[in-house]
Formats: C-alpha cells, structure tokens, sequence
C-alpha cells in the first residue's frame, strides 16, 4: 500500500451512550485496542437519556427553571469534567436564555442545543482516559470540518467536503500520538451551522470517519445491544446473527431495527470499512456487516408500529400515468414521510407514521374532491419484515396464519413486508420468525 493510500487511521470504535456509564470498561477496551498495530479513533454518542432531557427541555421552551434543572442534571452526570467541558454546560445555560426569549425554536437553535450532549461526553470521556494514563484529546465534529447538507435534525454528511479537514485534523492528532475522542451525532452545515443526524446518528459519523480516514474497521461498542434474528421481547428464542451483508444490516435498519442508525451502512459500504456491533459487556456478542457472501444465509424479523395505512382507490387507476407520482409529490410538500406503499391497477396503499396522517388528509384532499377518488382509513396496522439476501427463495415458507388480515404485502429481493392488524404483531412476528429463522423440519 502506498503511503498516500495507507490509512491515516487502523480502526474507528464507536461508544454508545449506555456504554458511557462505565468509563472503567471503556478504559480496559481502549487500552485492548491500542495496544495492537496502527492508530486508533473513538466516536462518542451522548451520556444515555441525556438527548431525552435536551429534547424535552426543548419541548418546554418557556419553562426557566425546568432547563435550569437539566443545566444541573448534566452537571452531576459529568462529573470531573476539565474546563473546556464546563464551558459548555455554560453554553447550554445561555442557549436555552436564547431559546425562552424565542419561545418557538427553530431548527439550527434545536440542534446546537441537542449537540451539547455529545460535547459534554466527548470532554467528559477524555479526561477519565487522561486519568487512565491515555493521551485523549476531545474533538468537536463541527469544528474539525465534518460537513453536513442543511436538513437540520436529520442531516447527511457531505463526505466529499469532509475528507480533507478531518483527514487534516486526525491527522495531525494521531501523529503525535494522541487518541482522538471525536463527538457523534452531529456535524455542521453547507451555511455553517450545526446540524445534527438523527436519532442513532453516532454510529453513522463513526462509519463516516472511518471512511473519511481510510480506515478498514469500525467497532460500534454498545453496552447491552446485539443484532438478533429479532425483538427478543417477541421472541425470546432469537439468536444472536454472528455475519450480515452491507445490504441486509441496511434494510434492518429501516425496517426497524433499533441497533443502528438507517444511513450507517452506506459510507462502509462506498469506502469497503468492515462494521462491528460489540457488546461492551459481552465482547464475544459481535455482528460483522461486510460484503455479501453466497453461502451466508440470514433470516432476521423486524416489526415497525404503531402506524397507519390509508387506502386511496382512484377511478382509472394505472390508465392514468403520473397518479402515483402525484400523490407522492404532495404528501413530500406536505412532510410526510411514506413508511410503504402498496400499489395494485386501481388501489394505493400508503403506510404512514401516526404524527403524518393529518397532514396526508390535507395533502390528499384535493384529489378526493377533484378526481372523485376515494379514500378509507386510517387502519391501524404494523409492519413486519423478513430481511435476508435472496429471501425470496424461501417464499415457500411464508405461513397462511400470518396473512390473516393483512392489509398489503410486498417483496424485493432482500425483504418480504406485511402489512397486518396491530393487534397481531407479536403474534405474526413469532410466526414468521418460527418459519424463516427457525430450522426446517
């Protein structure tokens, strides 16, 4: 490998917010991990619950003494924290100031607000590994140059305008041969304010990075999680899966999964940096995502709920080119985001997220009233996903009980969705987890 291609960095380990609450296991895995070949760069997420405080105090933006107790919160929550780190509890206090004065937050207020947990961590966690003896040195995603588009509270990092300030500046820390400890969830934006990712969003700045620095390997280290076959609180049966493909980790993520963030996959995947999800207090619980491999087989069951389905059968149906266009065009300019669509000649069924629906009757009424088009719901329902490469092979399994009032039903090549009664989630999320993740009789 030449030495402009040779990564500036060997590995990118990721600590979630419930692993935090043991900075001593954070210690002893840091010091595994460096003491192997090459540098090493850590991403940290918030302290848990410290994003649901910030996000309910912003929720609250008149209430003066309710951020004065979150002020106070974090302050207990991070204790020892070194003066760079006090001033953003200071920052904190000014900016909620701002936020009661505004009384209505906007979107670039919202997220600096909820960027300053994972400054307080960042801080935070790189004074206990000073402590320890470890060179850490805390980075801000913002200020290092971790670019990001403008879609405030659900940004995507800009890589191309990324790569060479953070390359520049980890860089730079790594050969003197400090550990960076570089915050999550957040970078800032094309007009150069912060913007966060998402909920989740830490385990996609931590692929970023790595892509960013030519790094093989990325460790998300999470205190309890692991990539199960399924829920274990539907299935008590699901099994931990050891190997996912890029594609396979990506549909669970969207399908529901909670164990990484939906835009997680894409840099490893554009960049070819191995994932893996670790858990801190059982090593030996690991998922690697990577490249797909013929005699893989993984069959994993995911369930997205509550949410809502509306049928809209409009006269002519696929006779008349540009319906479903139509509808998806105002339901975009309305915000509402489509979970899945199910579409026959003459009928469209669209998924949504409950906060949506009123906006989509807003949205859709025009069509109702112009194109004499009907529309019934909204029906409760959920929906439950096989997700496995080529899972269409096995189509054969898929079991009747499972189709009893279900409201859709649609199928790729890595994901077969059911559209089913609220109601019989768990019930259907067992069976087909019986059926796919099982073994054949």
């Amino acid at each position: 490998m030449s030495a402009r291609s040779a990564p500036v960095a060997r590995l990118v380990m990721k600590f979630g917010g419930a692993s935090l609450s043991d900075p001593a296991r954070i210690l002893r895995a840091v010091r595994e991990a460096r003491a192997r070949p090459g540098p090493l760069v850590l991403v940290v997420s918030a302290r848990e619950a410290v994003t649901d405080r910030l996000l309910w105090a912003v929720g609250r933006p008149r209430d003066r003494a309710g951020h004065r107790r979150v002020v106070e919160e974090l302050r207990r929550e991070h204790p020892q924290l070194p003066e760079a780190g006090r001033r953003h509890l200071d920052r904190l206090a000014k900016l909620f100031a701002t936020l009661e004065q505004a009384g209505i937050p906007d979107g670039p207020l919202v997220d600096r607000i909820l960027s300053q947990g994972e400054r307080l961590a960042a801080h935070w966690v790189a004074e206990a590994l000073r402590r320890g003896g470890e060179p850490a040195v805390a980075v801000e995603a913002d200020h290092l140059g971790l670019t990001t588009d403008n879609a405030y509270g659900a940004s995507c990092i800009v890589l191309d305008r990324s790569r060479a300030p953070v390359r520049r500046g980890l860089g730079r820390l790594l050969a003197r041969g400090e550990l960076p400890v570089v915050t999550g969830f957040f970078g800032r934006s094309l007009e150069g304010r912060v913007a966060t990712l998402g909920r989740g969003g830490s385990d996609y700045a931590a692929t970023a990075v790595a892509a960013l620095l030519g790094a093989p390997h990325v460790e998300l280290v999470k205190r309890h999680v692991a990539v199960l076959s399924a829920d274990p609180r539907e299935v008590p049966a699901a099994r931990p899966l050891p190997e996912l493909s890029y594609e396979e980790a990506e549909e669970l993520a969207q399908f529901g999964a909670k164990v990484l963030h939906p835009l997680t996959i894409e840099p490893a995947r554009s960049h070819a940096v191995t994932i893996t999800v670790r858990s801190l207090e059982r090593p030996e619980v690991a998922t690697t995502i990577g490249p797909a491999r013929a005699d893989r087989r993984n069959r994993a069951i995911t369930a997205l709920r509550p949410l809502r389905l509306f049928r809209l059968r409009v006269p002519g149906g696929r006779q008349r080119p540009g319906v479903v266009a139509e509808v998806a065009e105002r339901l975009r300019s309305a915000r509402v985001n489509v979970v899945q669509l199910f579409t026959s000649s003459a009928l469209l069924c669209l998924v949504l997220d409950p906060p949506g629906v009123p906006r989509a009757l807003r949205a859709l009424r025009p069509i109702t009233a112009e194109d004499a088009a009907a529309l019934d719901g909204p029906v409760p329902v959920a929906l439950v996903t096989v997700i496995g490469d080529r899972v269409l092979d096995d189509l054969d399994r898929l079991p009747a009980r499972a189709l009893v009032g279900a409201q859709g039903l649609s199928a790729t090549p890595r994901a077969l969705s059911l559209a089913v009664p609220e109601r019989r989630c768990g019930e259907v999320v067992r069976s087909l987890h019986e059926a796919f993740a099982g073994t054949r009789a």
